[in-house]
């Protein structure tokens, strides 16, 4: 990796990638481990990976971004492999498979099984009674709707104001009464439509991986209705450690701090501008950077609908507050499990906290603990600007009334993401179509990231690998 132009550069590269996060690092290494493809990363931070970032502060492992990836995708998996990483994979402990969503002001264990469920007290006895008539609710409505209405009308508002909104919540940060449930949650869209119910299409499924099991085959993908399954996973040193890798086996390719302003069309080239001066020639150009800055940089080169589809495309500030304590239990309720998540009905000013020493106690000092609380989101953006004081002022008050207890933190590492997670509001799959109808009539020209078609590291890594195969058949 390196700051300066190589020396000697060809005059026009094969391939430009603009952005050095997970999806522009992994579509150029697998491009230039698959051809002999003269490629080129052009990333305008000091450093790679984007969101994935890790600073270790005093023995704390303290991540800016995803706290890690479900285990459970193959390109994810085989890109680990290429890369060397398969003896750094840290899987979350067991007890990270209780997790609890707040509910009346209290934390309540989130149920994973018929039985539990029935006994949980996550939902009222009239929710639970509501929830399991799902098989008789009607068949799907529009062709896009929220998740909150499609929610409410298979399992009732009240599972979809405490459970669903709790998913949405973790996932994206954003209000399920705005997120398209198609963009957001296709699969739960294609079991209706296949099986008529959710229920039914667990059932089913669950029929299906019992047959391929006895046949000795591999089984299909698991998966309830909040999603597929899998463990969480992460890399002995963090997740920074997947595209720090990636960099490293990349090497003079990658140029960091070369902010992009412009790209041109210039016959059979992009010209891509340079914010210190200077162009980038290259045959064909990716760019993995959020939609709105994709809309700034190509504005001489998709039409009008694809820019405008681009521009439509929100995202939401989320802040960051990591406090760590020199206790193995600083709070009256045990910080066991991955952590709790609030919907928000219950009008709390925090959107949920990782008990991240308890789901990977390799990531703090033995004895110790570790907390990862997000502050912002859809549902309250303007809390994400407080300045640092205030905002550890806000998160120590929620955690004294959710947890009980206001312990000094030992460590406090606050992060901010003006521009955290894309959402995908209604209408968002009619915006993707007509970025893919500008880009289409624009030969070589690609746009990847998580402001299209998944927000999660694996979401971002598999639509790499795919387009890494279109241009190296």
């Amino acid at each position: 990796m390196e700051s300066a132009p190589a020396q000697g550069p060809p005059r026009t590269h094969d391939l430009a990638v603009i952005g050095g996060g997970v999806s522009g690092l992994t579509l150029a290494y697998l491009v230039t481990r698959r051809s002999f493809l003269n490629v080129v990363v052009l990333e305008r931070e000091a450093r790679v990976g984007g969101k994935l970032q890790t600073d270790w502060l005093d023995g704390y492992c303290c991540e800016w971004g995803p706290q890690g990836f479900l285990d459970n995708v193959p390109e994810t998996l085989e890109l680990v492999r290429e890369l060397g990483l398969d003896g750094e994979l840290v899987r979350a402990a067991d007890e990270a498979g209780d997790r609890f969503i707040v509910r009346d002001g209290r934390l309540r264990r989130v149920p994973l099984s018929p039985p539990a469920f029935l006994r949980s007290d996550v939902l009222s006895w009239r929710g639970r009674l509501r929830v399991l008539l799902e098989p008789l609710q009607r068949g799907p409505r529009a062709s896009d709707e929220t998740v909150f209405e499609f929610a409410r009308r298979r399992i009732g508002a009240e599972a979809a104001e405490v459970l669903v909104d709790a998913m949405v919540t973790g996932v994206f940060a954003g209000d399920a009464r705005q997120l398209s449930l198609p963009a957001t949650f296709p699969r739960m869209r294609e079991m209706e439509a296949t099986y008529g119910s959710l229920f039914r299409a667990m059932l089913a499924l669950r029929r299906e991986r019992s047959r391929h099991g006895a046949a000795g085959a591999a089984p299909p993908p698991t998966g309830g209705p909040a999603g597929p399954g899998g463990t969480l996973t992460t890399f002995r040193r963090g997740m920074q450690q997947l595209t720090d890798t990636l960099a490293a086996a990349l090497a003079e390719r990658v140029r960091t701090q070369r902010a992009v302003t412009r790209v041109r069309r210039t016959g059979e080239e992009f010209a891509v501008e340079l914010s210190q001066g200077g162009t980038v020639r290259a045959r064909q150009v990716a760019v993995a950077v959020p939609p709105a800055v994709a809309a700034a940089l190509l504005g001489e080169v998709l039409d009008a609908a694809a820019l405008a589809a681009l521009r439509e495309i929100p995202s939401v500030p989320v802040a960051v507050v990591i406090t760590a304590y020199s206790s193995p239990q600083p709070f009256r309720h045990p910080t066991r499990g991955f952590g709790f998540l609030v919907p928000g009905r219950e009008h709390r000013r925090i959107l949920g906290t990782i008990f991240c020493s308890s789901t990977f106690p390799a990531q703090a000092p033995p004895g110790t603990t570790l907390l990862r609380t997000l502050v912002g989101g859809a549902r309250a953006p303007h809390l994400a600007h407080l300045k640092d004081p205030q905002l550890l002022s806000l998160v120590r008050r929620e955690l004294d009334l959710l947890l009980g207890g206001d312990p000094q933190p030992d460590l406090v590492h606050i992060v901010r993401h003006a521009e955290a997670i894309p959402q995908y509001t209604l209408g968002h799959t009619s915006r993707v179509a007509a970025i893919q109808r500008g880009t289409a009539a624009v030969p070589g020209l690609y746009l990847l990231g998580n402001g299209y078609g998944g927000v999660a590291v694996n979401a971002c890594v598999a639509e790499a690998t795919r387009l890494a195969q279109q241009l190296t058949p």
